[in-house]
């Protein structure tokens, strides 16, 4: 297949028809039980979730959205371009890397459920979609299973973080409010950051240390008078370039601002969870590209990450990945 790895993957849900609104969740799982017995197996959830569909367009998007999120980082991380490539070792490092960034059990477990459901979609594929029987994840999701289980801290919390949050960006239009938007996104900027950005912040194009890329620097006054450098991509910079130079500030009205947010969201089919969650997916995507350079340690890793958001404690970054 010639399309990227994500729209691959997105062919592999439309296609497997593992979405099936309506039907009875108890009744699959009975059935599948059954199906388990005459086999002289075991009923564990990771055989049931094989065997049963995803009944609710919410699930669906939960766990389309977390196979977007191993899509990203198994390109970053070992340059896979073909669905059929996938290994389970790659979903075993994926796992890793939330787990030493310091998410929380439940995210984990959630990140772990999507990807198996993502392996059910698999196998179900038509035979004209050539995909193999070897690219399957549910054997890395079961070695590091017992591991999260017993290290991860346990937040019973909701998600903060938008699923598909480049697609709510792109919805919330051209203009200054696209610009606050995308500091947020990819440089994880607060608002009150932004609001007090001025020309005598920018300070230049230089090399990213962590991930090695042409990057833009700006000063950044944060929260508590600290104040920090950070990097954001260089097409980027060039956009706050202009702004700052022709009008002097980020003058993008918050109320408004927070309304384009909502807007985009429901255009696309996001819960709105607040401006806020913008830089919760810049920290997860931060500590997964990171960690998958392999310059750092995961200590080191956690660290640069906090950093780079203007906190101070490492225990702060599981809040970032719920």
């Amino acid at each position: 297949m010639a399309k990227k790895l994500i729209s691959q993957i997105k062919s592999v849900w439309a296609a497997s028809g593992i979405l099936t609104v309506g039907a009875s969740r108890f009744h699959q799982k009975q059935d599948a039980r059954a199906r388990l017995v005459r086999l002289g197996q075991g009923a564990t959830s990771s055989q049931l979730s094989e065997l049963t569909s995803v009944t609710s367009y919410r699930t669906y998007d939960s766990y389309r959205g977390v196979s977007v999120e191993f899509a990203r980082f198994t390109e970053h991380a070992f340059g896979v371009r073909r669905v059929a490539d996938l290994r389970p070792d790659h979903a075993e490092a994926f796992i890793r890397a939330k787990l030493v960034a310091g998410a929380s059990c439940n995210t984990l477990r959630t990140a772990a459920a999507a990807l198996s459901k993502f392996d059910s979609a698999l196998a179900r594929c038509p035979r004209k979609m050539h995909i193999p029987l070897e690219a399957r994840l549910r054997p890395g999701l079961d070695a590091v299973r017992a591991e999260y289980n017993a290290t991860a801290p346990r937040l019973d919390i909701e998600r903060r973080a938008f699923f598909e949050p480049k697609a709510v960006v792109a919805a919330v239009g051209g203009g200054v409010h696209q610009l606050v938007a995308r500091l947020q996104l990819e440089g994880g900027f607060r608002i009150s950051e932004i609001q007090g950005l001025r020309p005598s912040d920018l300070r230049g194009l230089v090399w990213d240390p962590v991930s090695g890329t042409l990057a833009g620097s700006v000063h950044v006054r944060g929260k508590g008078g600290f104040e920090r450098v950070q990097f954001v991509p260089a097409d980027l910079y060039s956009q706050l370039v202009g702004q700052l130079r022709r009008v002097g500030s980020l003058d993008f009205g918050y109320g408004r601002y927070l309304q384009a947010l909502k807007d985009a969201c429901a255009s696309v089919g996001e819960i709105y969870t607040g401006s806020h969650a913008l830089r919760h997916n810049y920290i997860q995507s931060f500590v997964l590209s990171a960690a998958a350079t392999g310059r750092l340690s995961a200590r080191e890793v956690q660290r640069e990450a906090m950093e780079r958001v203007g906190h101070h404690r490492e225990s702060e970054l599981s809040t970032y990945f719920r």
